[in-house]
C-alpha cells in the first residue's frame, strides 16, 4: 500500500479545491469553509497513508508539518485532560477547534511541500479574486454602510483585521507573480487599496504590522523585483503611507486619541481600558504560569487570577477576560499550558521563519510569519477558529506559490 511513487494528481486537485473553497468562504463567516478544510485534510491523510515513503523521503519537508501537528495535538491533549462543563467551556471549545485546524494543516502542508504540480497560476487567480472581494467588501462596509470599524461578517473588528492581513499579503504576492510590465504600479495601487481597508478596521496593531510585513516581503523577494524597483518602492513608501494617512485622517486620529485617553486613565483600573487591561493580563498571565509551570485547567487559572487581583486591585481590568484569553499568544500559552506549550509554540514560530528563508526564499511565508508573531504580542490568533484557518491556508498557499520548487531541489 505505502509506495515511493508519485501520488496520483487527483489527490492534489481535490485537496486544493477544498482549500480554495474554504479560503473563499471563511472570510465571510460561512462555517462550510471550515468543514471543507477538514475534508481536504482527510484526503491528505489518505494520500499520505497510501504514499508514505514518498512523503517521508525528504526529511526537511517533514519539519513544518511535524511542528503544526505537535502544537495541535498538544492543545487537544490539554483540552481532553482538563475540560470541565462550566463557565470556562468557551476556552476549551476554542482551543479544540484551533487544535484540530493545526493538525489538519500538518497533513495538507505535507502534501504541499512535496507537490510536483505547478500550482502558481492557480494561486495567483485565487489570491487576487479573494483579496479583491474581501477588501472591496470591507470598503463597502466602511464607506457606504458607515460601519465605525469594519468587521466583515464577524463580531470583532480586530479579528477581521487579522484575516484581512493574511489575505492581503497573499494578494500582494500574487500581483508580483503577474507577468506584466505594470506590476510595480499595480503593487503600489494594491497596497493603498488593502492598507486603506485595514485602517478602516480601526485596529492599531494591524495599521503598524501590515506595512512592515509588506516591506519585509519586498526585501526578501529576489527574482520578481529588481534592485532598481526596490529602490523605487522604498522612495515611494513614505508618500504612499502619507496618502493613506490623509485619506483616512479621521479614523487614524480617533484611534490615536483613544490610545492617549487609555494612557491618561492608567491610574483608574475600574474603568474599561484596552491598553492597561492588556498590561494587567500579561502580568497576571506570568504569575499564573509561574504557579503551574507544567500547565493547568482554565478553572485553576481563573482561581489563581482572582487571588492575584484580590491582593492587587489595580489588576482588576483583567477580570472580564478570565473566561477568554490573556491577549498575548506566548503568555496565554504559558499561563494555561505551561512551559511545554510555550516551547512547542516557539518552535513553530522559529520553524516558519527559517522555512521562509531556506532552502528557498518565500516572501509570502515571511510576511505571514511576521504578522502571526506580531499579532500574538497583543492578542491570541490561535484562539480564533477563523483567523487560525486563514493563516494556515495562507501558509499552505505560500508553499504552492513557489513554482517547480521540488523539481529544482531534485
Amino acid at each position: 500500500m505505502s509506495t515511493e511513487r508519485t501520488p496520483h494528481p487527483a489527490f492534489s486537485y481535490l485537496i486544493y479545491l477544498g482549500c480554495a473553497i474554504a479560503f473563499c468562504t471563511i472570510p465571510f463567516g460561512l462555517s462550510a469553509g471550515r468543514n471543507l478544510f477538514f475534508v481536504s485534510s482527510y484526503i491528505a491523510f489518505i494520500a499520505v497513508c497510501l504514499n508514505l515513503k514518498f512523503y517521508v523521503k525528504n526529511k526537511q519537508n517533514l519539519v513544518l508539518p511535524i511542528l503544526f501537528f505537535t502544537v495541535g495535538m498538544a492543545t487537544i491533549l490539554w483540552r481532553t485532560y482538563f475540560k470541565q462543563p462550566d463557565e470556562y467551556i468557551d476556552i476549551y471549545r476554542a482551543y479544540m477547534g484551533t487544535g484540530k485546524l493545526q493538525i489538519a494543516t500538518a497533513f495538507i502542508l505535507l502534501i504541499a511541500l512535496n507537490e510536483r504540480l505547478n500550482m502558481k497560476h492557480w494561486f495567483i487567480a485565487l489570491a487576487l479574486m479573494i483579496g479583491l472581494s474581501v477588501n472591496f467588501y470591507g470598503l463597502y462596509q466602511g464607506l457606504f454602510l458607515h460601519i465605525e470599524r469594519v468587521e466583515l461578517n464577524f463580531d470583532r473588528a480586530t479579528g477581521a483585521s487579522y484575516l484581512m492581513t493574511a489575505i492581503s499579503l497573499a494578494m500582494m504576492h500574487a500581483i508580483l507573480l503577474l507577468r506584466t510590465k505594470y506590476r510595480l504600479p499595480l503593487y503600489i495601487v494594491g497596497f493603498i487599496f488593502t492598507f486603506s481597508t485595514i485602517i478602516m478596521t480601526g485596529t492599531r496593531a494591524a495599521m503598524l504590522v501590515y506595512p512592515v510585513a509588506v516591506a519585509l516581503s519586498i526585501l526578501l523577494t529576489k527574482d520578481l523585483i529588481s534592485k532598481k524597483h526596490k529602490a523605487i518602492l522604498a522612495i515611494a513608501a513614505p508618500f504612499v503611507l502619507a496618502a493613506c494617512g490623509f485619506l483616512f485622517k479621521s479614523e487614524i486620529e480617533y484611534r490615536i486619541a483613544d490610545f492617549e485617553t487609555n494612557l491618561k486613565m492608567a491610574d483608574q483600573p475600574q474603568i474599561d481600558n484596552s491598553i492597561m487591561s492588556r498590561v494587567s493580563m500579561q502580568r497576571v498571565a506570568i504569575q499564573a504560569g509561574n504557579a503551574a509551570p507544567l500547565g493547568q485547567s482554565a478553572e485553576q487559572r481563573g482561581n489563581e487570577i482572582k487571588a492575584i487581583v484580590a491582593k492587587d486591585p489595580n489588576l482588576v481590568g483583567v477580570m472580564p477576560y478570565i473566561t477568554v484569553h490573556m491577549h498575548n499568544e506566548l503568555l496565554e500559552t504559558y499561563s494555561i499550558k505551561g512551559v511545554w506549550g510555550v516551547a512547542f509554540l516557539l518552535a513553530l514560530y522559529i520553524g516558519l521563519f527559517i522555512s521562509s528563508l531556506r532552502p528557498y526564499r518565500n516572501p509570502l511565508l515571511l510576511g505571514t510569519t511576521v504578522s502571526l508573531f506580531a499579532y500574538g504580542l497583543s492578542d491570541v490568533v490561535f484562539f480564533s477558529i477563523e483567523a487560525t484557518a486563514i493563516f494556515c491556508l495562507v501558509i499552505i498557499f505560500s508553499v504552492l506559490s513557489v513554482a517547480n520548487r521540488n523539481k529544482q531541489q531534485d
